[in-house]
């Protein structure tokens, strides 16, 4: 985190352009950690709060692209036999990938804001030949709504994010997996009220 830190600093909105695509491709650069950051530092007037949102828009576009041809160019081969090595284990791959399979344009939009499943679902969307329009649609929606909720709650704390940030260092695990759960949990439901929802309608259409 040092070494990225002092590459920001170094390159200014470039460096936050490069750590975005980077950490949306996959390395280990922690995103949402990184957003909130930037936010602090517009915060404090090192960055200008409207450029970097932009900048973290178009470096979370940019990085879900590369990804999405990546999954077309390498083919599920690849992601299998390398995934691994970057925490993208075969049963999460083949998990997200029936997610995918199932709800489509869905999936995409609200699994942007899950680490790992936002990772990989560039990678699946292009091994599924999902349509590049569409997906780069909901990809672009999901990266402005995800770079401007981080950016600005980093905005909002100001000072306070730097003590928030060392208790989730301290307790990475622990938020992850709250996260995890809670947007799960809303998946689980928004799919069982839609699910509802089509019942109800075929009845419709029976007695009519």
């Amino acid at each position: 985190m040092d070494v990225l830190k002092e590459f920001i600093m170094q390159y200014g909105y470039f460096g936050v352009f490069v750590s975005l695509v980077a950490g949306i491709i996959g390395l280990p650069v922690p995103d949402e950690v990184l957003l909130i950051t930037f936010g602090y530092l517009s915060y404090i007037d090192y960055f200008h709060i409207s450029t970097t949102v932009l900048v973290c828009f178009l470096g979370s576009v940019i990085g879900m692209s590369i990804s999405y041809f990546l999954g077309i160019k390498l083919g599920a081969p690849f992601l299998e036999k390398y995934g691994p090595r970057f925490y993208f284990s075969i049963k999460r791959q083949r998990s997200i990938q029936q997610l995918l399979n199932k709800h489509g344009k869905w999936f995409i939009l609200l699994g942007f804001f899950i680490p790992g499943v936002r990772h990989l679902m560039g990678y699946l969307s292009g091994i599924a030949k999902f349509s590049y329009k569409s997906y780069i649609c909901l990809t672009s929606i999901g990266s402005a709504l995800w770079a401007s909720l981080f950016v600005f709650t980093g905005y909002g704390l100001g000072v306070r994010w730097l003590f928030i940030r060392e208790d989730i260092y301290a307790h990475k695990m622990l938020y992850t997996s709250l996260f995890s759960t809670l947007f799960i949990l809303s998946l689980i439901t928004y799919f069982i009220f839609k699910s509802i929802s089509v019942n109800k309608k075929k009845l419709v259409r029976k007695e009519h």
